[in-house]
């Protein structure tokens, strides 16, 4: 049974509780009437009463073939096998009814899934209430048996009134029970109907429901109960707190069993509560999930006060209920918290977040004060998740997620919205400086490196902050707090911006930007150009490195900083690059069909590959369908990676890389020492070419001995570990020259050609052989 079917378990009581009760007005035709419900409530083939051994009432066998032996041996064993017509030999089940001597048991079995323990609890409050409907019918039955015809009709309708009174009171009390239950009422509502209707319904005076202290679990104390107002004021009654193990209460929570005390018996099991009455007193165990989890008392202080067996196993029904009830609202409970908590960090969640802050911002309004939201984007988590793995990634965020919740005022309210974003709700400002303040705190909590699987990790974040203003509305707050979260991530991260309405403006800005970007993405508008790589030998013609161009129908062109970022940040990138792959691999191809090279020295064609394209598990497939539609070879293909990526270093990068460089691809490092240089990458990654960042080309023509210097370690590193070198951003031919001096073979840059789009490139290659020839450098790449 699911979590959603224990939740309806109450039900299913309720209505067997009235089935057995309907129309039975003898003991046979209620055991039929409880043994087809019982087999209906969960879903079982076949079900029997059994009583003595004998088979009582079934459903499920035909009439002369019931397995009478087999459902013996199951109901004196609790469980066991029985043949099931259609099915063979299946498990059965079976419940006791502690109707009498008899050993009767309520059997039941199921083909496929075993019962689940809310199912058994449901099957002993069914066999509880059908035991307590044959006593009371078997009662009647031997009242017309045993008495004279004279006797019966001067006490039948007296006794037969009042036994069936009691019965429906039972019944009545049962079902409001249930209903209470089913319809979710609130817990403490529903305990204390089930402490009064046992209280009522038994004649006794102080009926009650003890739980084990959560803080103190040796302990169990009152949640509900009647007529112990003046009691619990006794001396040494302790408020109603007893110890588990000792008295009636804790030694029915102890020992998980009903515990009676009567007369003699109670000399030291009642306690102080001897000395002022009590005479009699029963104790039956309450669980939650298979738990004991206290126990439902019920004491006497009428002299005399014996309890009949119908009495106990009554007080016990009452305690199926109660832990029907506990089990269900705790199940409510958990579900309720896992749908408004975040499930790592245990932080409230995006919706609670919201409904927390639309109420504070109310009650702001009331009270005259202002609320803030602070906006949270942890700056790099991306890269320490891919490297150190998604279970250190988990650590760090749960790590951040406590200091963060610490360094707060205890009136404040932190959450995580997903991801790497986290917000804290801020009540009761009286300026923007108070939530300014809150923020440099957090920023300093998080300052200090986290100890992840022995690595220390330093972690900053962007933060955002917004200030409710009258009027505003959580949503719109929240927004305009990440709004000024991306302000400051934009203007360098690791930095807080509070927010101004111009950025709205930029963010409107933005976001039609990106739409328009999308779309152009999806009609495959986005151009491509092509900047020339030249043999720095000769001045030849070595290759192209495709570029994408947009030139927007109104903004008209849109530079590729202003766009690229928008189709990394939402993921388009993906289809953009499949697009720009493509159409250069085809381009190449064509170049080669009309101005040939000789075969085995092709002309490379360069194309930037981004880190979402490489975690992209289609990538490697996307590529080899380039080059397969376009008949380009392998080997003329380049993709640029730049060290940032690279340094992600997990495994499924190097085998991604290694996968591509399995096609014949060859792979190159984008802007070499602008990154997180490292010779440990550059050994392990599969790479074939440096591409120098500009930087280090600038100067080169002015005589500046350390730029010099820094050029050729970076071109004596690429020489030994036999990589290619190319330099970028080349725009004198002064610069040509040193680098060709220093032994850079390749390069490329305004100096040579501005990026172009194909008729261009065609036209230039067609029109100024002087310059750039076809030949392919000495030094091969």
């Amino acid at each position: 049974m699911s979590d959603a079917a224990s939740s309806w378990a109450p039900q299913q009581l309720a209505e067997f509780l009235g089935a057995v009760s309907r129309g039975t007005a003898d003991e046979a035709g209620a055991a039929l009437a409880g043994v087809e419900r019982a087999a209906e409530a969960v879903e079982a083939e076949c079900a029997a009463l059994v009583r003595g051994g004998a088979v009582v009432a079934s459903i499920g066998w035909p009439r002369f073939d019931v397995p009478e032996r087999q459902l013996g041996v199951v109901a004196r064993a609790g469980e066991g096998v029985v043949t099931v017509p259609g099915s063979g030999p299946t498990a059965a089940v079976a419940v006791a009814l502690d109707d009498d001597e008899d050993d009767a048991a309520l059997v039941v079995a199921r083909v496929g899934a075993p019962l689940t323990f809310e199912e058994r609890t449901l099957l002993r409050g069914m066999a509880t209430g059908l035991a307590l409907t044959l006593r009371l019918l078997r009662t009647i039955a031997a009242e017309r048996g045993l008495r004279t015809r004279a006797d019966r009709a001067a006490a039948e309708n007296v006794r037969l009134l009042d036994t069936l009174r009691t019965r429906q009171r039972v019944l009545e009390a049962m079902a409001r029970i249930q209903r209470a239950i089913s319809r979710r009422e609130p817990l403490q509502g529903v305990l204390e109907t089930i402490v009064a209707a046992a209280g009522e319904l038994l004649g006794d005076d102080a009926p009650a429901l003890l739980l084990i202290d959560p803080d103190a679990p040796g302990w169990v104390n009152l949640a509900a109960h009647r007529g112990y107002d003046e009691l619990l004021a006794l001396p040494g009654c302790r408020g109603g707190r007893q110890r588990v193990g000792v008295g009636i209460t804790g030694r029915a929570v102890a020992e998980d069993r009903l515990v009676v005390v009567e007369g003699q018996q109670s000399s030291d099991a009642f306690g102080p509560l001897k000395d002022h009455g009590l005479q009699a007193a029963m104790a039956a165990p309450v669980h939650e999930d298979g738990r004991v989890i206290g126990a439902l008392l019920l004491s006497s202080f009428r002299p005399g006060r014996m309890f009949t067996r119908a009495e106990q196993d009554m007080l016990s029904s009452f305690a199926e209920h109660a832990s029907l009830a506990l089990t269900d609202a705790r199940r409510v409970d958990t579900m309720l918290h896992q749908a408004l908590h975040d499930a790592l960090t245990g932080l409230p969640n995006r919706a609670l977040f919201t409904d927390r802050l639309q109420h504070a911002l109310t009650q702001g309004r009331r009270r005259g004060t202002q609320c803030g939201v602070i906006f949270l984007d942890l700056d790099r988590f991306k890269t320490v998740n891919d490297s150190l793995g998604h279970t250190a990634g988990d650590e760090l965020l749960v790590a951040l997620a406590r200091r963060i919740d610490e360094s707060l005022r205890s009136a404040d309210t932190p959450a995580r919205l997903g991801g790497d974003e986290f917000a804290v709700l801020l009540e009761d400002l009286t300026s923007v400086e108070e939530a300014v303040l809150v923020a440099d705190r957090i920023d300093a909590a998080l300052a200090a490196p986290v100890v992840i699987q022995g690595r220390e990790v330093f972690m900053k974040a962007s933060v955002g902050i917004a200030v409710g203003q009258a009027g505003t509305g959580a949503t719109e707050l929240l927004r305009q707090a990440d709004v000024a979260m991306y302000r400051a991530k934009s203007d360098g991260k690791g930095r807080a911006k509070v927010f101004e309405a111009s950025m709205q403006d930029e963010v409107v800005e933005r976001l039609e930007l990106e739409g328009e970007l999308q779309r152009a993405i999806e009609r495959d508008e986005i151009d491509v150009h092509y900047q020339p790589v030249i043999a720095l030998d000769g001045k030849t013609l070595a290759g192209f490195e495709a570029l994408a161009r947009w030139t927007h129908p109104e903004r008209g062109l849109v530079p590729p900083p202003h766009f690229i970022p928008l189709a990394e940040e939402n993921g388009s990138i993906v289809q953009l690059g499949r697009q720009i792959l493509r159409t250069a691999c085809r381009q190449a191809a064509r170049w080669e069909q009309e101005l040939p090279t000789p075969p085995d020295e092709p002309r490379i064609m360069s194309v930037n590959l981004s880190g979402r394209q490489l975690e992209d598990p289609n990538i490697v497939a996307d590529v080899a369908a380039a080059l397969a539609d376009s008949g380009l070879p392998a080997g003329a293909l380049v993709l640029e990676i730049t060290e940032t990526v690279l340094m992600h270093d997990t495994e499924a990068t190097i085998a991604r890389l290694t996968a591509l460089k399995a096609l014949g691809v060859r792979l190159a490092v984008d802007d070499f020492g602008t990154g997180y240089s490292s010779l440990r990458y550059l050994r392990r990654f599969p790479i074939d070419i440096l591409k120098m960042a500009k930087p280090f080309v600038d100067g080169l023509d002015t005589g500046d001995d350390e730029g010099r210097a820094l050029a050729r370690a970076i071109v004596e590193l690429a020489t030994s570990l036999k990589l290619a070198c190319i330099a970028e951003g080349i725009e004198a031919g002064a610069q040509a020259d040193v680098l060709h001096e220093l032994g850079c073979s390749l390069g490329q840059g305004f100096h040579f050609a501005r990026p172009m789009a194909p008729d261009a490139m065609t036209a230039l290659m067609l029109d100024a052989p002087s310059t750039l020839t076809f030949a392919l450098p000495s030094t091969p790449i």
